[in-house]
């Protein structure tokens, strides 16, 4: 049965017809996109989980400064270790996949990804918080609650017109002595660890290396991020000026020139060019 290629708008109004070879063109650049987009949205999804950790200590800090019931203040703590069992997920997701989407963006290039495994070894070498954080997430998923002790304290501060305000402040612990032994946290991890840690230290301290690794596999992938982003583009704005802005929400379709169309493959192009959730300096 004949196959044909083409480019329709989410309304199914309107075709670009394509050869196969710029099926086949689009569809590596869709891929190398919606990787390189994967690593910046779980990058920024692990950050996002970060803010809402220190959104749910500010929360919990007001609840026992106000004296609320002893059932709500039980809520936020609840909520607080909801928050962190997120972010350390979110965590692992971005750093077990990140090699999996360079690798994605560059399948015939095994020297980058050898590049990134080099520095995510680096990182974790380099950092005690890395590997804590890294260990935490297997002690949440299978032992116990991420955060042991609250702590508020407060201090006098002059406002604007220097008179002397109560500033509370709140932190939050993590304890060796609950962690549980080796036998249920990380063992060479345990051992590092000394009393108390503080979790939001730790967590900026994390995010830095994070950052670091997002930084660095964005660098390996630029390249052919920026052919598949301008390839992208190209084909839209041919669409675009034959149909206008209307129909910019597009689609790559592999189907049949039947009456009642057969789709063998089909894919978004749109979404992927020009993303918001990309930095201006890749897009």
């Amino acid at each position: 049965m004949d196959s044909e290629f083409f480019i329709v708008s989410r309304k199914q109004d309107v075709r670009l017809a394509l050869t196969q070879e710029q099926f086949k063109e689009l569809k590596r650049a869709r891929k190398r996109l919606s990787s390189a987009y994967a690593i910046s949205h779980k990058h920024r999804l692990v950050l996002s989980n970060y803010e809402l950790i220190l959104e749910a200590m500010r929360a919990l800090g007001e609840q026992y400064v106000r004296q609320e019931n002893i059932q709500a203040i039980e809520n936020g703590k609840a909520r607080l270790n909801a928050n962190i069992n997120n972010y350390v997920l979110s965590a692992r997701i971005f750093t077990s996949q990140l090699k999996r989407h360079v690798q994605g963006c560059v399948p015939q290039d095994r020297d980058l990804v050898n590049v990134l495994s080099r520095k995510m070894e680096s990182e974790y070498k380099r950092s005690f918080a890395y590997r804590f954080i890294d260990s935490l997430y297997d002690y949440v998923a299978h032992y116990g609650l991420s955060i042991h002790t609250i702590k508020i304290t407060s201090e006098m501060k002059p406002n604007d017109v220097q008179q002397y305000e109560r500033h509370f402040f709140v932190n939050a612990y993590i304890e060796k002595d609950y962690i549980g032994g080796p036998a249920e946290f990380r063992a060479s991890v345990f051992n590092e660890v000394s009393g108390t840690l503080d979790l939001i230290d730790m967590l900026t301290s994390f995010n830095e290396s994070l950052t670091r690794l997002h930084d660095q596999a964005m660098d390996l992938v630029r390249p052919v991020f920026v052919k598949a982003n301008e390839l992208v583009n190209e084909f839209i704005s041919v669409f675009v000026s034959e149909h206008g802005n209307k129909h910019a929400n597009l689609f790559v379709v592999h189907g049949t020139p039947m009456a009642n169309d057969k789709v063998y493959d089909k894919f978004p192009i749109s979404m992927y060019v020009n993303n918001h959730n990309f930095g201006k300096e890749y897009v």
